[in-house]
């Protein structure tokens, strides 16, 4: 029996989701250019964000994914919008434990595409796509509990909470982060 491929293009009612290429890197920076300031505030969850950011990086980002992708390894997606062809940001499963069957997700959205229910609707669609292929899959995500705004795109989506873990950051404040899991189809209005 043959596995199913990733999905190199998704496409939503305003977005195309696609697999990073080479040379959409100057495109990915100025997304993320624009929403660092507001990434930043979320270091467990957005890792990468925390360290310095160029075309280059970008680049280098946009290059692994696609190699990643065709590979299997992981599945990340540049959210595109329709009309304006801006990289809005991206989603995407980053840790595949293909011996559990545990998948990981992450996202995130440029700063002026926020507040439109754009995330959500790409999480969903991903989220289809993933069970859809992968059933027996468990899609989990990793948020902090202020990021109010990502905990209702996973719970739009159809995860829910599974357990909190109390972490110590840097700084010395304790952050409580929320572990969400899926491993249904999420209900969409086109779903029976």
């Amino acid at each position: 029996m043959n596995t199913p491929a990733f999905l190199q293009l998704i496409e939503t009612p305003r977005m195309w989701l696609r697999c990073p290429l080479p040379g959409d890197g100057d495109a990915l920076y100025r997304g993320v250019s624009e929403s660092l300031q507001q990434l930043r505030q979320w270091p467990d969850s957005l890792p990468w964000a925390q360290n310095e950011q160029s075309p280059r990086v970008s680049e280098d980002y946009c290059q692994t994914c696609y190699a990643a992708c065709v590979m299997q390894v992981a599945w990340p997606m540049l959210l595109i919008d329709k009309g304006s062809e801006d990289v809005i940001g991206t989603v995407g499963f980053h840790h595949i434990d293909g011996v559990q069957g545990i998948w990981e997700l992450g996202y995130w959205c440029r700063w002026r595409y926020q507040k439109q229910g754009r995330m959500s609707e790409a999480v969903v669609a991903l989220t289809e796509a993933a069970l859809g292929s992968w059933p027996g899959v468990q899609l989990t995500s990793r948020v902090d509990q202020r990021n109010v705004a990502s905990v209702k795109v996973l719970e739009r989506a159809g995860y829910a909470c599974v357990r909190e873990e109390r972490t110590t950051a840097v700084s010395g404040s304790v952050q409580v982060v929320l572990h969400y899991a899926c491993s249904r189809p999420p209900q969409t209005a086109q779903s029976s």
